[in-house]
């Protein structure tokens, strides 16, 4: 280390760490943001943390490159995985079963991708359990301590204890945020640590049960450094300061701000049918959003072809996802807020314009308008849909629209033509949401949040058309759990 460099503290791990940029209310902090607030002025955190990520994923990150290039002898390095480790995607999943020579399992993947990697830079390691997803009843769900059950062919198991005999059998400190938050939030009762975490709005209903806001953050940075100092880990423990100063979690008042810049829109649920268009089943049809011209039938064709499959078609450039604005025709239906749900559907592309503000698909959005012309950002959305389709094979397979702000999922493997079907599905679970286009990889990393800023109660979600596309949505099913 030279002479003029201080100790670093590298930060790696999953969104319960990592930084944020929320137009929340309530907005999203993770735990690394806070720990330079316990540690002296000798110590530098550099938190590389990323929301979505597992042990797995973190690996073709630009931030993994920058942590095994930018370790050193001296520093430490802070690993809090777990979350996403235990998620059923070939891309992220690791099994909690199998010890540290056992590959696939999450043990390998932390001493192969980390605890090896900062050994031979002569950086020590210290490694968190995961905190637990906060329960609203006081029941604790096993998933909400990080145990989950098989499924397929994806092996269940418990990942705070695999970090546990980890750090027992390489002799490495734990910290054992698991049961640390849990003991705290047992202590705390549900109706008070409902104010430990991110609100989308200024409703309680729209709480955020897996990441918490800037309170949430300070108190579990808290728990943290205590438990390094408690270890008495060497080279650390002597740098940490303040934990004598409050015990954060009584000091609501103190750390707890909403977003100042956070403003309610001004929403009513209670919609319209359509004069334009008329239903399919269970789905309403809508045009709405920065559409350019008005919800007209030479504008737009939204139908039912027969056999329960729906026909959006839009022409004359009507409609976009831009990076500022949507316009989309939509057929959608209500599903209230926190309940499981997967919708999937074929959709059979009869035509398209090689626009990059064209778009098809599924998604799932927390606002609904019935034939509204506005340049106004509206809600956040989830979608399984392309972007960016003169892209060709590199375009955008799905994406998010999240406190106003674009955010890109996966790549498309191939090209998507006319005369193609293609296979769409998204998932809603209490962590957010998986969205999968055709035979290309399942995406969930980035769309880990609650679609509740607006509408706290419901969730919108159907097939939608957005600029020169004619589509035609078959075998349409919606599952509710």
């Amino acid at each position: 280390m030279s002479a003029d460099r201080k100790k670093c503290l590298w930060v790696v791990g999953d969104s319960t760490l990592s930084s944020f940029s929320d137009n929340y209310y309530y907005p999203r902090y993770g735990y690394g943001t806070r720990l330079g607030q316990y540690l002296d002025e000798d110590v530098e955190v550099k938190n590389l943390a990323l929301s979505g990520r597992s042990s797995k994923s973190y690996t073709t990150e630009a931030e993994y490159q920058e942590l095994l290039s930018g370790m050193e002898k001296g520093d430490w390095l802070l690993i809090g995985f777990g979350h996403n480790d235990e998620k059923t995607e070939e891309g992220r999943y690791t099994a909690a079963a199998g010890g540290y020579r056992q590959e696939g399992s999450f043990a390998n993947s932390l001493y192969m991708n980390y605890i090896r990697k900062a050994e031979s830079a002569g950086c020590g390691v210290i490694l968190c359990t995961p905190i637990v997803r906060r329960t609203a009843t006081g029941r604790w769900e096993p998933q909400e301590l990080h145990v989950t059950e098989d499924t397929g062919v994806f092996a269940g198991g418990d990942y705070a204890q695999a970090v546990r005999d980890l750090g027992k059998e390489l002799r490495i400190p734990v910290a054992d945020m698991t049961a640390m938050t849990k003991k705290l939030y047992d202590w705390m009762k549900p109706e008070n640590t409902q104010y430990l975490h991110a609100w989308t709005s200024n409703q309680p209903a729209s709480v955020d049960n897996t990441h918490t806001n800037i309170w949430g953050a300070q108190v579990n940075a808290y728990l943290c450094m205590k438990a390094v100092k408690d270890l008495g880990v060497c080279g650390l423990a002597e740098h940490i300061a303040g934990l004598d100063d409050e015990e954060p979690y009584l000091c609501r008042e103190k750390y707890l701000v909403s977003n100042p810049d956070y403003h309610p829109v001004e929403y009513d649920r209670n919609l319209p049918a359509s004069s334009l268009w008329r239903p399919v089943g269970i789905w309403k049809a809508t045009v709405f959003g920065d559409v350019g011209k008005a919800p007209l039938d030479e504008n737009f064709t939204l139908e039912g072809n027969g056999n329960g499959n729906i026909h959006i078609a839009v022409r004359e450039n009507t409609g976009k996802i831009s990076n500022s604005t949507d316009g989309i025709a939509m057929y959608y239906t209500a599903i209230p807020a926190g309940q499981n749900f997967v919708l999937s559907a074929k959709a059979c592309i009869n035509g398209y314009f090689l626009n990059d503000q064209v778009s098809f698909g599924l998604m799932v959005r927390d606002d609904m308008y019935i034939d509204c012309r506005t340049a106004d950002v509206l809600g956040d959305y989830v979608a399984a849909a392309p972007l960016l389709l003169t892209r060709r094979d590199k375009a955008v397979s799905c994406y998010a629209r999240k406190s106003g702000k674009l955010v890109y999922g996966g790549a498309c493997s191939r090209e998507y033509k006319p005369g193609d079907t293609v296979e769409l599905r998204i998932e809603g679970t209490a962590d957010g949401y998986a969205c999968t286009f055709g035979n290309d990889e399942t995406v969930t990393g980035g769309f880990d949040f609650k679609l509740t800023r607006i509408d706290p109660e419901y969730v919108y979600a159907g097939m939608f058309v957005a600029r020169n596309a004619d589509i035609t949505f078959s075998d349409i099913r919606l599952e509710t759990a």
